[in-house]
């Protein structure tokens, strides 16, 4: 249950004069700030200095920093990419493809890498972050498992390009050559075909 008591003066929803922050907004500054510093960079008073109020304001929508910590977490698991893929909708062969394209083509490629690295880094540590890890690699690796199911693969083979898909796609925002656009979309051509292309050959069968 949030803190109920009233927050420091500037802070109150109430005023017209305070600053109009929510809880999302902390959140997705503690967000931003994971994928540059990692979890121990979030400090609540590092982050109310970044959204110019002050502290009051943080405890007026969290109880304390593990209560963020925990909104980080299931921040975290939400699976955009999918959820992308799955409004543009198509064939088995199409999602996939639409898959390794969104996130290659992001402009914001390092940014993800960076927020994957972070939140490997923190599940080392922290056992309820590595359960929420595990969780979400779960459900990435069955989604598209199904996918490549649905395409006539058998179980162990759509486990296994589902796997090489998202390695593939994660390695993007960690490798150096991302800045290389030439090399970038000469590898993701290749990188479909093995991935990709001969799927949609055993659909069309």
């Amino acid at each position: 249950m949030p803190n109920t008591r009233p927050p420091e003066t500037g802070s109150d929803p109430g005023s017209s004069a305070a600053p109009k922050l929510g809880r999302d907004d902390w959140i997705q500054a503690a967000y931003d700030m994971l994928g540059e510093g990692g979890s121990a960079a979030i400090n609540v008073e590092r982050l109310a200095k970044r959204l110019g109020v002050t502290k009051g304001s943080f405890y007026w929508h969290f109880k304390d920093r593990a209560d963020l910590l925990d909104a980080l977490r299931a921040r975290w698991t939400e699976q955009l990419v999918i959820g992308r893929v799955e409004a543009a909708g198509g064939a088995p062969e199409e999602k996939i493809r639409n898959l390794l394209n969104i996130v290659v083509r992001s402009t914001r490629q390092r940014r993800g890498g960076s927020l994957e690295l972070a939140m490997r880094s923190w599940a080392r540590r922290d056992a309820e972050t590595a359960r929420v890890v595990e969780a979400a690699d779960q459900a990435r690796i069955d989604y598209t498992a199904r996918l490549f199911r649905e395409l006539g693969f058998g179980s162990e083979e759509a486990e296994a390009r589902a796997f090489l898909l998202y390695a593939y796609i994660f390695c993007q925002g960690v490798f150096t050559f991302a800045e290389e656009k030439a090399l970038q979309a000469r590898i993701h051509q290749l990188c479909c075909r093995v991935i990709a292309d001969d799927a949609g050959a055993l659909a069309a069968e």
